[in-house]
């Protein structure tokens, strides 16, 4: 396996050179810093690039022609990434070698083409096909109370800030799209193709020189953004009394979410230390919540523990009836005061880190997994898959210890059901 990094134009082509895979996965991601106002556009956007383009009339059109080129699977989204947010196109489709000559260029024309070239009528996006996505998102929001965990999770969101700004709230974000038009999304869509910094990965059985060449003729964009871009968001302040949310609701199970603050990490900390942490407390079977909280005492449906490394977060999700909310807390609080005091075994420590090592392990077997993992190296400046072996090697117990005293509750969030 071999990696090469390419400068073209106005963006950056990252190619992963192997032969275990019959497939090759192509990513496209611009980033363009996170705003508060991106919310009202990027979930539509995302929505409407999977079902519009230039070169073709209908989505039938569009299937027809994947038919042709083998059926390329692939998918838009926009992602957080600290302080960016990523306009990301992931796909994969049967390398030419298999099929025959041309289809990789011709797949690769076609993926690029979903994301910069829409169909645009009179400066806007086609009014029909937005019009239907924007319906289909509002609807989505408006149920959005029928989905408890993803409305809890998005009530926490509003409460706790971990973003330099505040999000909207539900009613405020659907009465914003219901006023948007397609020329406003499309004017949004061009400020990200005029200011964005584009990086393309492409991981296959491929000649990286005829890749490059290729995209140096395919690819067309006019972002300008240069140099490295600081993804992380540090944390500054905390409710050092946490604050706590309790809304009713009509579900029979309740929704906790314990959402925390990490201050004054060190970038060891945040990088190899916070993963054993968070997996110690909450990663699995083992870990101290699940043992505690739902073996032991019997007080919850699910419970887990999420890390948020560009946002220095921790989030604790746990499936609840209601009037156990404050025996869960209390016991939620104790395990983490454990974590500070050391009260967890060197077997589940050294369970953790060999579970982080086949984890390493496993990513050469998926081709996602590998240019995931290169991704973050060149976005999030993360190491690689050597040295992260090596540098977790070197964490010890007592980091976990100090890192735990670093973490601090700053607000919890309870959807209570009716039970």
């Amino acid at each position: 396996m071999k990696f090469y990094d390419y400068n073209i134009n106005n963006f950056d082509l990252h190619v992963i050179k192997t032969s275990r895979f019959k497939t090759v996965f192509y990513s496209v991601n611009i980033r363009f810093d996170d705003k508060k106002e991106n919310e009202i556009y990027t979930s539509l956007l995302s929505r409407l690039l999977i079902q519009t383009s230039s070169r073709f009339d209908s989505v039938r059109d569009i299937n027809a022609f994947c038919a042709s080129i083998y059926d390329p699977s692939y998918n838009v989204r926009v992602l957080e990434s600290g302080s960016q947010n990523i306009l990301c196109l992931t796909s994969s489709f049967v390398n030419e070698k298999y099929t025959e000559e041309g289809m990789n260029k011709k797949n690769f024309e076609f993926l690029s083409g979903v994301l910069f070239e829409p169909k645009v009528v009179s400066f806007a996006f086609d009014e029909e096909v937005f019009e239907v996505q924007k319906e289909k998102l509002l609807e989505f929001y408006r149920t959005m109370k029928d989905r408890p965990q993803n409305y809890a999770g998005g009530r926490l969101a509003e409460e706790m800030q971990i973003k330099k700004y505040k999000v909207f709230k539900l009613d405020e974000l659907i009465k914003a799209i219901e006023n948007l038009t397609a020329k406003d999304l499309y004017d949004f869509y061009k400020m990200i193709m005029s200011t964005g910094k584009l990086d393309i990965f492409v991981c296959g059985d491929v000649n990286p020189v005829e890749i490059k060449e290729l995209f140096s003729e395919i690819i067309k964009f006019k972002g300008s953004r240069s140099g490295k871009i600081n993804h992380l968001v540090k944390q500054m302040t905390y409710n050092e009394k946490p604050n706590i949310i309790i809304e009713p609701s009509s579900n029979t199970q309740s929704n906790l979410i314990v959402g925390c603050k990490c201050e004054n990490l060190s970038e060891f900390e945040r990088k190899y230390v916070f993963v054993l942490y968070s997996w110690i407390l909450g990663g699995g079977m083992n870990s101290l919540l699940n043992q505690t909280v739902r073996e032991k005492n019997s007080l919850c449906y699910y419970i887990y523990a999420v890390r948020q490394n560009l946002f220095e977060s921790l989030k604790i999700y746990a499936g609840i009836d209601g009037k156990d909310f404050d025996k869960t807390y209390e016991l939620i609080l104790d395990e983490m005061e454990n974590m500070r005091k050391g009260k967890f075994s060197s077997e589940l420590f050294e369970g953790v880190k060999e579970i982080y090592y086949n984890s390493l392990i496993k990513i050469e077997d998926s081709q996602s997994d590998l240019v995931g993992n290169f991704t973050s190296e060149v976005f999030a400046g993360n190491d690689n898959v050597e040295m992260r072996r090596k540098q977790m090697e070197k964490v010890t117990k007592e980091d976990v210890m100090n890192f735990a005293s670093k973490v601090h509750v700053d607000t919890v969030f309870l959807l209570k059901g009716e039970r």
